[in-house]
């Protein structure tokens, strides 16, 4: 018998051989949805494996972010098995989200109808309705191998290289189609409650519910300048012979780390050098830039990269922060819970900031506030600023794209920026890289570097990041006249680095572990890259360090 530690924090005896999924049964009642995965000694970890020692167990239930990660990765294996059982002569390739949807991108150039998505839909549903059992085996890294046959990338069994040849594999199967998923499925598809199938572009979107709600789908809001971005960067990706991390892996084994640096950083000072010409060709019709993004997209160093070259075309960028212009405390609005609510609109003095707009492109002079984040008060230190002759607002903050920030100003006389990290890079075929997965690996580096905050305080104050993202950042970026992308091609081997030990230390009797884990289970794929050619006015140093800008972030 095993000695277990349970949820409810007794010990108690188990037979050895007993599943996580067993051990569910006796728990479901501490959790208010479905339990969908186990915690293992603080690893996440399959319900249909067996506990084979003395533990510490616990579990996740299905309206957590990781719960809904399993319900997508899932919904996912059940597409892709319906899609090969219906029509096995298309090849798929998933690329992104789309607000509560994965964007499925049809690769030989095959139209699927709407007859199509619905024959599709029915095999999907008849294989929930009989909960189709989705088998958990692990096998060796030889062996697994042999059984990984991507239909897209030839790489994915050479992707297993990065790993130890003593690592053991988890694959599943489905109606004994056999795949490699960076994470846990649900043990049926039985769990699975709502899903859809739209025609997008030339691929196929497959919708998926919010973890609020898993019995309704969010309706689709298409995002046609954001798609176009993704598009861009995936077809440079391939353009440069860099889409999955195999591929990265290769240019680092070869020896050619400098090189795609250096080509990942041209692309970037390509991109900003066009943007600051476009503002130039407006001639003095442009007097405010606002640029905005979620966490972590590098929005310091992108605003003082565009205002050097605003400079080469003679124009003179002023930065206006916004964090000067935060209501005093006691005027502040609140959470729900009385927190502060330092992100949403109302907590920014609207009316001074709008009072100083106007009046800098007025060709007055203002005298700029000074927030005191220890006091909460707003004071004026005797700093001024006027534009001048071709001077250009800068202002950078989450609300940037919110009309009721610039108001004030003609939209003929403004040009609103988006940025954010949307990395190209894929695993194979249907394993991706997360955007906000990136995104958190660089606030993880960043806090540790610069704020001191470890890892685990990044991963506990995040989920309140997301959650202000998706008020305040995310319903607006289709208003963007701009959008630029900040990732870089490389800077997944970077944070094999840097990310890898600040995740190691995290304990494994904290529910954040189970993150931790999964992001080391992706680095565990990569090879670290030499660093020493990012040159200092790169994105990249907003998060690693040695920047030409630190004084500013």
């Amino acid at each position: 018998m095993l000695a277990i530690t349970c949820p409810d924090g007794k010990i108690k005896q188990y037979k050895k051989g007993t599943t996580l999924l067993e051990m569910a049964a006796d728990f479901q009642y501490l959790y208010k949805t479905t339990i969908v995965e186990g915690i293992v000694d603080g690893d996440g970890k399959d319900l249909q494996k067996p506990l084979t020692k003395d533990c510490c167990v616990g579990f996740i239930e299905m309206n957590s972010t990781e719960g809904q990660n399993v319900y997508v990765r899932t919904l996912l294996y059940a597409f892709l098995v319906a899609l090969h059982h219906t029509r096995p002569e298309v090849q798929i390739e998933v690329k992104n989200t789309m607000g509560y949807a994965l964007f499925c991108d049809i690769k030989n150039g095959i139209y699927l109808s709407k007859y199509d998505l619905a024959d599709i839909s029915t095999y999907m549903q008849k294989m929930i309705d009989e909960h189709e059992p989705v088998v958990y085996t692990r096998i060796s890294k030889a062996e697994a191998e042999k059984l990984i046959t991507p239909r897209f990338y030839e790489d994915t069994a050479p992707l297993l290289d990065a790993l130890d040849d003593e690592t053991v594999v988890a694959i599943y199967s489905l109606k004994d189609e056999k795949k490699y998923f960076f994470g846990s499925m649900f043990p049926h598809l039985g769990y699975l409650r709502s899903f859809g199938l739209l025609n997008y572009k030339n691929g196929i979107m497959l919708q998926y519910p919010n973890r609020d709600d898993y019995d309704t789908l969010p309706n689709f809001i298409d995002q046609a300048k954001l798609a176009l971005v993704y598009d861009e960067t995936e077809e440079w990706g391939k353009t440069i012979g860099c889409s999955t991390v195999t591929a990265l892996n290769k240019f680092i084994k070869t020896g050619k780390d400098r090189e795609i640096i250096q080509i990942a950083e041209a692309l970037h000072e390509k991109k900003i050098a066009h943007i600051a010409d476009k503002i130039a060709k407006t001639g003095s019709h442009i007097r405010l830039i606002l640029i905005a993004g979620p966490s972590s997209s590098g929005k310091t160093t992108f605003a003082q990269r565009l205002s050097v070259q605003m400079r080469v075309n003679g124009l003179k960028p002023m930065p206006l922060s916004l964090d000067n212009y935060f209501k005093e405390r006691i005027h502040t609005p609140r959470k729900a819970n009385g927190e502060y609510d330092f992100e949403c609109l109302d907590a920014l003095d609207l009316d001074l900031f709008h009072d100083h707009l106007s009046a800098l492109l007025a060709g007055a002079t203002v005298k700029l506030p000074r927030y005191n984040f220890g006091t909460g008060v707003r004071e004026f230190r005797g700093q001024e600023a006027n534009l001048g002759e071709n001077g250009v607002l800068v202002v950078e903050g989450i609300h940037g794209l919110n009309e009721k920030l610039s108001s004030v100003v003609p939209a003929e006389n403004k040009i609103k920026i988006y940025i954010s990290a949307l990395t190209p890079l894929s695993f194979d075929d249907y394993n991706r890289i997360q955007t906000t997965d990136m995104r958190l690996m660089r606030r993880i580096v960043r806090d540790s570097q610069f704020r001191s905050r470890d890892a685990l305080g990044t991963l506990q104050v995040w989920p309140s990041v997301r959650e202000g993202e998706e008020k305040y950042i995310f319903p607006f970026s289709e208003e963007a006249d701009v959008m630029f992308n900040t990732t870089l091609i490389y800077e997944f081997a970077v944070f094999k680095k840097y990310a890898e030990p600040l995740l190691l230390a995290i304990p494994k009797d904290v529910p954040e572990h189970v993150v931790a884990e999964r992001l080391l289970s992706m680095l565990r794929h990569v090879l670290s890259i030499n660093d020493e050619a990012i040159p200092n006015n790169s994105i990249m140093r907003e998060f690693i360090g040695h920047s030409i800008f630190k004084e500013l972030l």
